[in-house]
């Protein structure tokens, strides 16, 4: 390749990923967090680890009822009703209502398994925001909602694979990369070397990561794209040439079957028990319930068939007879990028930390990529922007990178120390998350130093991390120990992996530089607290040809 095509793809690979660099990162982080969203979930809302009882009681006249209250006479287009498993120990109902302004509202209960009495509300928080700030930015209303912001991390994902692809053209010595780390050299130099070896080693994951995760999310824009496209904008059109017309009521009452009766149903293959029940048209001649079974080692989020409400007759025209190679390739991306299809065990646990050692690389490569583009403008002769403005670009990716740990940190212990509104507790887990956030990136400016602001914000952010399994006994009475030894093992995981990732950062943060310093053969060039970009000095050793 000559150097001018090779100085042409380094260009690609530099500002794909310096465009969406910080989106890059904000999503691989979050989805390390998001990859754990069950276990955390176990971890902030004690009926989680409530035990099932041996003889759960009678729920359906219970559940029947509960229906019947909130319906108001009104036809129950949808409801679903939840056995209990070890991750959510209690029964759950749920139905989709209309409100008085003609909106859908989706509305849920808990019930207890050994009384069948209700449990208290538990308003979303902790785990529910790290998934949805990873799947959708938590993106306003105002803005687009929730869809817009899915459509952004698909561009995200988008992004990252063009950046992969670039990544590997321009990079022409990669096995000699593979295994070069020269950590006795300059910073930079270790910086890009990291850099190189993780995102090689990596690359398998990070290709599946990114094309799973754009799939994910421009998908929120691609049924309104074909339905544009073929049905003239009729997405329920669209919807119904996938997976068939849904079944129309009769208009005509009938009794349902018992959600009792239903838990003994077992999955002809594998022996699985129901885990939950889709109810469409309840209450009426032509009910159909969807039977759903756990799918947790397979690259599928569920198995099931589809019966009548009434009867109990199996429907063989459904939507789970219709499946074809494609829906299948279609429904193993979630699992595949969720890295839920290791079971519900150790296995499974094993698989989401290796996801996490894997993302959490993703995560730390895209920063020292964005932190050699900084760096090469701010301390060396690359770039036509004043070194100010490559100062305040260095503070902000400092505060941005080094500040969302801190971030999410803070809310967990918003999670442990909150006793407002359980309705209000997402909208405040938002307001802390920001707010910390925020003040991150604050200190990184008035710090001036970005080696020492990095440094201070990393090991701020493992002590928060090493401290949570200590207020979460306080807060519960339940120790990590105690928790392992116990059914409900997810929120001992939950605490012994903030404890180590905690010791891990402070350990590496530790290990950072106070300040910039640079190592060559003759000489150490050693920069001052606060000096100024356009006189440091940089050492011969660094390399010539574009390092991002």
């Amino acid at each position: 390749m000559d150097r001018e095509r090779h100085l042409r793809n380094y260009d690609l690979h530099s500002w794909t990923g310096i465009a969406l660099g910080l989106f890059v990162y904000v999503v691989a982080l979050t989805g390390c967090f998001a990859l754990f969203h069950h276990e955390m979930l176990s971890w902030e809302d004690p009926a989680k680890r409530l035990a099932v009882a041996e003889n759960p009681v009678e729920i359906n006249e219970t559940f029947v009822a509960w229906i019947n209250e909130h319906a108001d006479e009104e036809p129950v287009e949808f409801a679903r009703f939840t056995y209990p498993t070890k991750l959510e120990p209690y029964f759950v109902g749920g139905m989709t209502i209309k409100t008085e302004d003609g909106k859908s509202e989706f509305i849920e209960q808990r019930w207890d398994t050994a009384t069948g009495a209700p449990l208290p509300e538990r308003g979303a928080g902790l785990a529910e925001w790290l998934l949805d700030f990873h799947r959708d930015l938590m993106w306003p209303e105002g803005l687009g909602g929730r869809t817009a912001g899915r459509t952004i991390v698909g561009i995200v994902g988008i992004i990252l694979m063009l950046s992969i692809v670039s990544g590997v053209i321009a990079h022409t010595k990669i096995f000699q990369e593979l295994f070069t780390l020269r950590y006795l050299r300059s910073m930079r130099l270790k910086w890009q070397d990291t850099h190189k070896v993780l995102g090689l080693w990596g690359l398998p994951f990070y290709s599946m990561i990114s094309f799973t995760g754009a799939f994910l999310g421009v998908v929120a824009i691609l049924a309104p794209l074909v339905a544009l496209l073929t049905f003239k904008g009729d997405q329920e059109a669209l919807i119904e040439a996938v997976l068939g017309a849904p079944q129309e009521a009769a208009g005509v009452s009938a009794k349902m079957l018992s959600v009792d009766d239903l838990a003994s149903v077992r999955e002809p293959v594998s022996g699985k028990p129901v885990e939950f029940i889709v109810m469409n048209n309840w209450g009426d001649e032509n009910a159909r319930f969807d039977i759903y079974f756990d799918a947790d080692t397979k690259l599928a989020s569920v198995d099931g068939y589809q019966i009548s409400g009434v009867t109990g007759v199996h429907i063989a025209d459904s939507q789970f007879e219709k499946v074809t190679p494609a829906n299948r390739v279609i429904n193993a991306i979630s699992p595949l990028h969720y890295g839920t299809y290791g079971g519900g065990g150790l296995g499974g646990i094993a698989l989401k930390v290796l996801y996490l050692g894997l993302g959490l690389s993703l995560a730390i490569i895209t920063a020292l990529g964005l932190m050699m583009w900084v760096e090469r403008r701010v301390h060396g002769n690359v770039g036509a922007c004043s070194p100010w403005v490559y100062k305040m670009l260095s503070h902000v990716t400092v505060g941005i990178a080094a500040g969302l740990p801190v971030a999410n940190a803070g809310i967990f212990y918003l999670d442990k120390l909150y006793s407002g509104a359980e309705t209000e507790r997402l909208y405040w887990t938002g307001v802390t998350f920001f707010a910390v956030w925020g003040a991150s990136l604050i200190y990184a400016f008035l710090r001036r130093n970005d080696y020492a602001a990095t440094r201070d914000l990393l090991v701020l952010t493992g002590v928060l991390f090493v401290g949570l399994p200590l207020l979460n006994m306080q807060a519960t009475g339940d120790a990590f120990w105690t928790a392992i030894a116990s059914a409900h093992k997810a929120a001992g995981y939950v605490d012994i992996g903030l404890l180590v990732i905690g010791m891990l950062t402070i350990y590496g943060a530790l290990s950072l530089p106070k300040r910039r310093v640079e190592v060559s053969s003759s000489r150490v060039v050693q920069a001052p607290d606060n000096s100024d970009a356009s006189k440091a000095s940089v050492a011969p050793d660094m390399p010539t040809a574009p390092a991002e």
